[in-house]
């Protein structure tokens, strides 16, 4: 008998005492699947960041002092947080620049370029670059707002002293354990996203200027001020706070720039009159930029140019442009800009010599100004355009910065032969002691400019040896990763074919035969004994843990594999058995498969890939469904038009303008999409098309009011969205009675379906009204449209399924009883899987990710739009905020797996079953973008990477939880099947 199961028909065959035992060993492996698909994916996860992320962090290193006289006795560091660099030399409107005193100091005292700074573009990642000089691993970014993940060196650790003034998010990371350090901070409640934010940074001078005053009362704070090797770090959070809140190109936004260029007037002054000696170096910058849309995170230029302007002692005085100034345009800064890009015209600075920088060479000019130490886990390059030096000091001061960095070197060298069994050494630095030996000659002999060329390439060499040690494991793991990935999707497609699909009786016996008979201890010992051997060398080379994890982990998948060798071996001889043109419906499934699946790795990219999906399975569903189905029924006509409505939105900016009249008429939308429902579910049941999804039962509902209910929840979630909206416009506070209804209605609406009727069409219905308010609540544009467009997608979906099933049902009516074996079922009236039925996972699988791109792009860190949460909160609270903005995101998954769940209950197909396959589709994506994580190239790509592996590698936990988070909502659907009633017939 030849069905369209994967591969025939089993029960038949099977005797009834052994199906109970059967259905206990399935769902043992279920559940062990489950917890094994879990673990494995949290650990490979883990997997990139010890392939091309380890920390650069090592200890143990001397400190190399400086042979030089310092220039300066103090330093003050100036970081304006989250200042563009175009906003600050750019004019105004009225062609006023907005920095008079610090363009003063450009063109008549110091240097000025741009700092380019290194994604993650946050303000811990670049307050580290700035004063400890090295780029954090982005391990340590989800650690970003709490203590030090990693102890460090830092410019404050090798000041005398350091005085510090600014956020708590950022003063305590580099003074809260500093013992020669006086500092203070305001409170949290300070950062408040309602008001203008500018008076944070009067705080901080007032602060300094305050313990000024006091130094002339106080001999000891007096002696501690004219110590050498002062630090003073004033953090100005304004523009940050500012430009989250009111966009950079806003009016509060642009005056703040002029408030700390007042603040950076005032300083000056201040100590210039207060010490009197010109031995002050200044240092004015910026952490990270900001994006148009008010956020940052990513490459982008506007998060990663900051300004840079350096004067006082030890610093050089402007200069005129040269054209020898200028370089081939072959260097690339951190962030992929050219060295000597042009400076834009409307700066007014394009005749005074600019250098830029990398964000982590600041760090190494602050310590040389200061004759200190460079710290000790730098990479930074020393600027020599910006200090005032001897040539010869100048050299010292370049071959101190090399030998700081080769210490680094050289003690990852030691770390990693100590450990190894076969050590492979960087070559290229085999002669480093001959070529330090080589520089000191050059500085003997006065031979500066050679000096300095040697040394200049020994750090170049330190730094590439640095990264060779960082990525010393890197194929050794790749190889382990992959292997265990694939080990994984082959033993998840046997535990499909086992447990969920019709097989003919002589597998089924040979299966059971691998089960109970053969003896699986010998594949067992070998894997024992293979693992043994690996920990063992992995133990001798003082691997970390996870190392023992990722190959234990592959060990162990395909010991599992080797234990169905039985079972694979029949599968291929009766594969090999069967027609060619079977063969070729299975080749062509797993082809097509994986052409979609690679499609939508792509769309992570390139979102109007989805406009055009959707364009096109619109016209051919619709065409299919005309071909089976009458064309008056509507169906095939509402399922083109879903789909091509769905597509508009890819073709959407990720970024998301404001249009809160838009999400006011989305609400409308919203209501009209559910009467609609409503009144289908109604009247509609008898019509065949839509048999088993409306409510049959003509009983009174439990609450006959619970749909106006709803409805209202909608229509005031509008009514608050406008509220709320026009009081921030008018820069009025949050009204406490506003924020505490967004509250109750988001709140109490999503419990509301829980009460709805337990038909399909009705209780979906529901549902897409129930999280209606709180996404329109945390909507600021066109993706509160997207939320009814997916709504009816979805509704479309399911009709489609609905449509198929009663084809199908009349084409078997049609044909004689020979087709009874299509009739077996697992449990609980769920039937086994065939092969037409991997559309569901795939299906499942696009319209999950649109839910990610729909209107944005989720991967992207500068993608969220924190404005989203003004109506629930506006003092700052990046926890509460940050869960806020992910379960905006989280509502259209949500939609997505309901309506998964309330299919594999119309189909009668195992739920369980359909989620293992979107797993196994989920991870042919993973394993792609395995391949693509970057750790070359341009920094927002490298970022975008890691977040597309990361949340492909999450599906399989949040899609579970998602599971039993709707399986709430959805547990008690009630579906009529024809099928059903003919069983219990037959």
């Amino acid at each position: 008998m030849d069905v369209d199961g994967i591969l025939g028909n089993r029960d038949s065959k099977l005797g009834k005492s052994s199906i109970p035992r059967r259905r206990q060993w399935v769902k043992r492996r279920e559940t062990w699947l489950v917890i094994l698909g879990v673990v494995l994916h949290a650990v490979y996860m883990l997997s990139i960041f010890d392939i091309y992320f380890k920390t650069p962090i090592v200890h143990g290193m001397d400190l190399v002092s400086p042979r030089f006289s310092p220039p300066a006795k103090r330093l003050v560091l100036l970081v304006a947080d989250g200042l563009r660099a175009d906003k600050f030399f750019e004019p105004d409107l009225e062609v006023n620049f907005r920095a008079p005193f610090l363009r003063n100091v450009i063109k008549n005292q110091g240097r000025w370029g741009v700092s380019h700074a290194r994604p993650p573009t946050e303000s811990r990642p670049g307050h580290v670059a700035i004063i400890a000089g090295f780029y954090e691993d982005p391990s340590a970014v989800t650690k970003g707002w709490k203590a030090n993940p990693v102890e460090f060196d830092s410019v404050f650790n090798r000041s005398r002293h350091t005085i510090s003034y600014g956020s708590p998010d950022i003063v305590p990371i580099f003074c809260g354990a500093l013992p020669h350090s006086t500092w203070a901070t305001y409170p949290h409640e300070f950062e408040d996203f309602a008001t203008d934010a500018s008076f944070l940074d009067e705080w901080s001078f007032d602060q300094f200027q305050s313990l000024l005053n006091r130094s002339n009362e106080d001999p000891k704070l007096k002696r501690l001020l004219e110590q050498d090797n002062l630090v003073v770090f004033l953090h100005l959070l304004g523009c940050d706070s500012n430009g989250h809140a009111h966009r950079p190109f806003s009016s509060i936004y642009l005056n703040n720039v002029k408030v700390v260029d007042h603040i950076a007037e005032r300083v000056y002054n201040l100590l210039e009159n207060y010490y009197k000696d010109n031995r002050t170096s200044y240092i004015f910058t910026a952490d990270h930029g900001m994006s148009d849309k008010g956020s940052h995170g990513d490459g982008h230029p506007s998060n990663t140019d900051t300004p840079l302007v350096v004067w006082g002692a030890g610093v050089k005085h402007p200069r005129p442009v040269t054209a020898k100034d200028h370089s081939d345009h072959v260097l690339r800064f951190i962030d992929q800009h050219l060295h000597d890009a042009p400076t834009p015209k409307e700066w007014d600075l394009d005749g005074i010599e600019r250098v830029d920088v990398n964000q982590a060479d600041i760090a190494p000019l602050m310590s040389t100004l200061l004759g200190l130490p460079c710290p000790v886990n730098s990479v930074g390059n020393l600027p020599l355009g910006y200090v005032d030096m001897k040539e010869e000091e100048e050299v010292e001061a370049v071959l101190a910065n090399t030998k700081q960095i080769l210490n680094q070197f050289l003690r990852k060298s030691q770390i990693k032969q100590s450990h190894s069994l076969f050590f492979k050494p960087f070559k290229p630095l085999a002669s480093y002691f001959s070529m330090l030996n080589q520089i000191e000659e050059l500085l003997s002999a006065r031979d500066y400019k050679a000096a300095m060329q040697l040394s200049e390439n020994l750090r170049s060499l330190a730094l590439k040896g640095l990264h060779y040690f960082q990525t010393y494991d890197l194929l050794m793991l790749m190889a382990t990763i992959t292997l265990g990935y694939i080990g994984w999707m082959v033993f998840l497609v046997l535990h499909v074919l086992q447990a969920y699909t019709l097989l003919p009786g002589d597998i089924f016996r040979k299966e059971e035969a691998v089960h109970e008979k053969s003896n699986t201890g010998k594949a067992q010992l070998c894997g024992c004994l293979f693992m043994a051997v690996v920990s063992v060398l992995l133990f001798l080379e003082h691997s970390p843990p996870l190392y023992h994890a990722y190959f234990a982990m592959t060990i162990f998948l395909w010991m599992q594999i080797l234990n169905e060798y039985k079972f694979i071996k029949a599968l291929w001889r009766y594969l090999c058995g069967r027609k060619s043109d079977y063969v070729i419906k299975l080749l062509a499934l797993g082809v097509v498969s994986v052409i979609i699946l690679e499609l939508l790795v792509h769309s992570f990219t390139e979102r109007k890939l989805y406009t055009w999906c959707f364009l096109i399975v619109g016209a051919i569903a619709s065409i299919y469904l005309y071909k089976s189905i009458p064309w008056r029924s509507g169906i095939p006509v509402f399922v083109c038009l879903t789909c091509w409505f769905l597509s508009l939105f890819t073709l959407m900016p990720a970024e998301i303008p404001d249009n809160n009249k838009l999400v006011n008429a989305s609400g409308v939308m919203v209501i009209v999409i559910g009467l609609t429902g409503k009144w289908l579910d109604l009247n509609a049941g008898m019509n065949r098309f839509w048999f088993g999804i409306c409510n049959h039962e003509k009983r009174k509902p439990r609450f006959p009011m619970l749909f106006q209910l709803q409805a209202l929840f909608v229509g005031l979630s509008s009514v608050m969205v406008f509220l709320s909206t026009s009081h921030r416009t008018e820069k009025q506070e949050l009204h406490t009675i506003h924020q505490l209804m967004n509250w109750f209605i988001a709140g109490f609406s999503m419990i509301l379906p829980l009460f709805s009727e337990n038909g399909l069409l009705s209780r979906l219905n529901s549902i897409f009204l129930g999280f209606a308010p709180p996404f329109l609540l945390l909507s600021i544009g066109y993706e509160a449209v997207f939320y009814g467009a997916l709504g009816l997608v979805l509704i479309a979906w399911i009709l489609f399924e609905n449509s198929l099933l009663y084809v199908h049902k009349v084409n078997k009516s049609s044909a004689s009883g020979k087709n009874l074996g299509e009739h077996a079922f697992l449990e609980n009236d769920t039937r086994y899987l065939q092969l037409s039925d991997m559309r569901i996972p795939l299906t499942f699988m696009v319209l999950f990710n649109v839910a990610f791109f729909g209107t944005g792009n989720f991967a992207s860190i500068a993608s969220f739009e924190i404005s989203s949460v003004y109506r629930f909160i506006t003092v700052f609270s990046p926890f509460l905020m940050a869960a806020l903005l992910i379960f905006k995101l989280f509502i259209p998954f949500l939609l997505v797996i309901c309506a998964f769940s309330a299919i594999t209950k119309l189909l009668e197909v195992p739920r369980i079953g359909c989620y293992f396959l979107v797993i196994l589709c989920s991870d042919v994506m993973t394993i792609h973008f395995f391949f693509l994580v970057k750790n070359t190239g341009s920094w927002m790509e490298i970022g975008n990477s890691i977040s597309h592996f990361g949340i492909m590698s999450a599906q399989v936990v949040f899609v579970l939880l998602l599971f039993a988070l709707t399986n709430i909502y959805t547990k008690d659907i009630e579906i009529r099947s024809g099928s059903r009633d003919s069983r219990k017939v037959m």
